[in-house]
């Protein structure tokens, strides 16, 4: 299934629609099986399932937070999302990033995912 310029777009938008209301079930769907997630401190998470997990669970570390999308880039079947967030961590403390996220899309659905940002400390933890 070919998905045009505005879906790919809106299922970028939607995975960090997903992220501030704390409900992924929107966007499941739309995650390939075979799914590859990179995320800083990690490496590749493959699978939906544990994608998808891996996300609700980054959540709990941060009770509070709340993605800020400036603009979506959509060539052919890659799309990047510029972010800031913010929120605050388990201990209460103040947390802040920006980065990108680059998707990829395959016959309909989000076939990797790739987290870039500027502060990767608690990825230390």
């Amino acid at each position: 299934m070919i998905i045009e310029k505005e879906q790919k777009r809106k299922l970028a938008q939607l995975v960090f629609d997903c992220f501030n209301t704390r409900d992924f079930s929107k966007v499941e769907p739309f995650v390939a099986d075979d799914i590859v997630f990179n995320f800083p401190g990690t490496g590749d998470i493959l699978g939906a399932r544990k994608a998808l997990f891996f996300m609700k669970m980054l959540l709990r570390k941060f009770p509070v937070l709340e993605f800020d999308i400036s603009e979506i880039i959509v060539e052919g079947e890659k799309a990047v999302a510029v972010w800031t967030n913010s929120g605050k961590n388990t201990e209460g403390e103040e947390y802040s990033n920006s980065g990108i996220t680059l998707f990829h899309f395959k016959d309909g659905m989000i076939s990797v995912i790739s987290d870039y940002f500027k502060n990767t400390s608690f990825t230390e933890d």
